[in-house]
């Protein structure tokens, strides 16, 4: 929870604990159920603590990014620790129906057809 937020009371939120959830995913990892396992929303400071405990790094990191929000530091975190972005852009929202659509970091950046139909729809 960050500081601030609006509606939460600190003490309804539940602490997580980062490195023992990853050490249950390793364990799923090793036993041969996952053949890989990743993250979702990691910045890098959430990135760099984990790999600081993790056996197991993680292969992928999912987060939200479009030519308005390209992310390039995490990107290039990523890539340094050889981490996989995968990226996850909210194309239509209403109350019924949301469609989403998962494609590789670089696409958003040097995809030109990619980004001017992003920029279309992701207002």
């Amino acid at each position: 929870m960050k500081k601030g937020s609006i509606g939460v009371k600190p003490e309804n939120v539940i602490q997580h604990d980062i490195p023992s959830t990853w050490r249950a995913m390793e364990a799923l990892y090793d036993s041969g159920k996952a053949k890989a396992i990743g993250v979702s929303n990691f910045s890098s400071k959430k990135l760099q603590d984990l790999l600081d405990v993790a056996r197991v790094p993680p292969a992928v990191n999912q987060v939200e990014c479009h030519p308005q929000w390209q992310q390039p530091k995490l990107h290039a975190f990523c890539e340094s620790k050889g981490i996989h972005l995968s990226v996850c852009i909210l194309l239509i929202k209403s109350l019924h129906v949301s469609f989403m659509l998962f494609i590789t970091y670089s696409l958003i950046v040097h995809d030109v057809w990619i980004c001017c139909i992003l920029d279309k729809f992701c207002q």
